[in-house]
């Protein structure tokens, strides 16, 4: 195992220590509790959160929502957690970050306000979220802050997921529920060359996004009509990629959803986490199992050939 893994895993071992004690929150495998007021579902306009939402030195693409994450180096286990750190390492990962995609910029230029809204505008007009969710005006609102997270799983490959941070407040404006819907499809590629992400104006990546945003928000409206299953012992395994990390992870969580080609995946993790939500994964690149009796919460899975 290379020193960095070690490391990882290192902390890794002090997170699950810290869970089995007790110590974690796990507010974002919740469902929404249920309204008797109308909700209406909003798009925030706002940027996911440096201090909860990401891991240190993650690259914003300027004038967009796309963000860059998995080349940082140097801090192990901090790629887990959206927690403010050396801002010394911060800026050198964030600009290994811009390296890599500094040919690529003006594609990455894209922001999923729009795009979101009307597809919440479209399943709220044909009844997706059920009967409390309803156009304006309504006592409690839902608020929506997406982004597009790139996430290499190798030197040159990445993936892209788009992470939906959903948030509800009380008609007094206080904070009630919170958590995220991520979702990606299909393989990794290269961000530039043959058979990438970016070849053809962008297609591949356009295709990918649109289809991962109508999988998040899509299951955003099934959990709030009628809420996944989260039952306590009957959990499943996980084998994969998450946005932001690099490794291929073992996460243990609750088995949600299936169809025929994406897996609905809830990990019993901490709230500090950054992939801790709902994810909708893609078959394709993942397994899954129901889980043993002695399966670990989380670890690192080695590849056999890197």
């Amino acid at each position: 195992m290379s020193p960095t893994l070690g490391k990882f895993s290192r902390v890794v071992c002090a997170l699950v220590l810290a869970q089995l004690a007790g110590c974690a929150s796990f507010e974002f495998t919740k469902p929404m509790p249920v309204q008797a007021q109308p909700v209406a579902i909003k798009v925030s306009g706002e940027d996911l959160s440096a201090w909860s939402d990401m891991p240190l030195g993650v690259y914003r693409v300027p004038n967009s929502q796309v963000v860059i994450s998995g080349h940082q180096t140097g801090q192990a286990g901090a790629l887990l957690f959206g927690l403010i750190g050396v801002a010394i390492v911060h800026s050198a990962n964030a600009s290994a970050g811009a390296t890599m995609i500094r040919d690529a910029e003006k594609q990455l230029n894209i922001n999923l306000n729009k795009p979101l809204q009307a597809e919440v505008d479209r399943l709220v007009a044909a009844g997706a979220f059920g009967p409390s969710v309803k156009a304006e005006p309504a006592s409690a609102k839902v608020m929506l802050t997406p982004a597009i997270v790139l996430s290499y799983v190798s030197a040159q490959e990445l993936r892209p997921y788009v992470v939906i941070r959903t948030s509800l407040a009380g008609a007094d404006g206080k904070p009630v529920w919170n958590t995220r819907y991520i979702a990606s499809s299909g393989a990794a590629r290269p961000l530039l060359g043959p058979d990438s992400w970016l070849e053809n104006d962008a297609a591949p990546l356009k295709a990918s996004i649109q289809r991962s945003l109508e999988l998040a928000t899509g299951t955003l409206a099934r959990d709030i009509a009628k809420p996944f299953p989260r039952v306590e012992d009957q959990f499943s395994v996980v084998e994969g990629h998450f946005p932001f990390v690099k490794p291929r992870l073992h996460v243990k969580g609750y088995p949600a959803a299936e169809d025929e080609s994406t897996v609905t995946f809830i990990p019993k993790i901490g709230d500090v986490i950054v992939f801790a939500g709902v994810n909708v994964m893609d078959k394709s690149v993942i397994k899954y199992r129901l889980a043993l009796k002695d399966d670990v919460i989380f670890k690192i899975v080695e590849d056999a050939k890197k």
